[in-house]
């Protein structure tokens, strides 16, 4: 007789373990995905468990700790082989439901005892419900996402690639990465640099001529300066887009077409107050300068956008894929020339 209760109670412990594990071993968002699949019946019967929180694991707990008691006063009436068994087969369902380790049975046999589990919990609601709220009132955090500051979070979305079970499209992870991190970039490394602007002088004629320039610079907007001059600070007093100039006809000049309002922005500010700048002017282009109020470049819109998608976004009117990349390598074959030809060496 000893031996047979010795069986049921270590069932019931085992039992209970089980659905302990089971009620973890997925988030509650993917259970509840699950439980509205048309043919998951086990996940259904989990999650309606699941779903009465902290009143199941008091539950459960409770039961367990009883029926532990319990078993170890019959257990010591029999047998030491047969208390080595049963702690064996708790010791096996208590590590497995520990870990998550859940074999299909396992879940088959948890969904199967959690009607019965859900009477019982259902029945002692009143009370455990009472002391689920007042455990939850003195808790000082309420669960845990080990998600504290922005590195967390982006681990987490690293981690999320490589997990088997992740349903998220890599390009949407890499989106909300580069949404966290764009801030993080300063102006000066994402915008055109100045020997890459094509600068237009306000009182140059509109023509073909003119035309031709600006479509063959691989660039849509330009900022117009107010002489034609190769300073090193020219000034700025307009912009011109040259969407404006398809289908002109008529004869004038820059300043009758040009933009008169132009936003700068200084070269060490990041990313997100770019962004701001951009949402707050109403403007697709700022004039980028440094702290000596100097033109060292320009940054549109889209290469804000581009830091974000991790994508390359072409213009109608683009000529290179990386303008910066362009920039550098003539650079280089400009101080090239120059090394070579003795007409443009200094004389003393």
């Amino acid at each position: 007789m000893e031996l047979i209760t010795s069986i049921i109670l270590a069932t019931i412990l085992g039992v209970c373990f089980l659905l302990l594990g089971a009620s973890k071993v997925l988030p509650v968002v993917e259970l509840k995905r699950r439980a509205r699949g048309k043919n998951d019946r086990e996940a259904a019967a989990i999650y309606k468990l699941k779903s009465y929180g902290l009143s199941l694991d008091l539950m459960l707990w409770l039961i367990a700790s009883l029926v532990a008691a319990e078993l170890f006063l019959t257990a010591s009436r029999i047998s030491a082989l047969v208390v080595v068994a049963l702690a064996l087969i708790i010791g096996l369902v208590l590590f497995q439901a520990s870990y998550g380790g859940f074999a299909g049975w396992q879940w088959k046999a948890a969904a199967a005892a959690a009607p019965l589990a859900g009477s019982l919990l259902s029945a002692l609601q009143p009370l455990l419900g009472r002391l689920s709220d007042w455990i939850e009132s003195r808790r000082l955090v309420g669960h845990r996402s080990y998600v504290y500051e922005k590195q967390d979070l982006l681990e987490l979305i690293n981690s999320q690639n490589h997990r088997m079970d992740n349903r998220i499209p890599e390009a949407e992870l890499k989106i909300a990465f580069n949404a966290l991190t764009f801030g993080d970039k300063g102006v000066g490394s994402v915008m055109t640099p100045r020997r890459m602007i094509k600068l237009v002088a306000a009182g140059e004629t509109i023509g073909p001529l003119l035309m031709d320039e600006l479509h063959a610079s691989g660039f849509s907007r330009f900022p117009v300066v107010a002489e034609p001059t190769k300073s090193a600070n020219p000034k700025i007093v307009g912009m011109l887009y040259l969407h404006d100039l398809i289908g002109h006809t008529e004869k004038g000049r820059v300043r009758d077409v040009m933009k008169k309002k132009v936003s700068f922005i200084n070269e060490a500010q990041n990313l997100r107050d770019a962004l701001g700048a951009f949402l707050k002017t109403d403007h697709h282009l700022l004039v980028v300068v440094n702290n000596f109020e100097e033109l060292v470049g320009v940054i549109a819109i889209e290469d804000v956008v581009e830091q974000i998608l991790g994508e390359k976004i072409v213009d109608e009117f683009d000529r290179y894929d990386d303008m910066r990349a362009v920039a550098g390598l003539e650079a280089k074959q400009e101080h090239g020339r120059h090394s070579s030809d003795p007409s443009t060496a200094k004389k003393d």
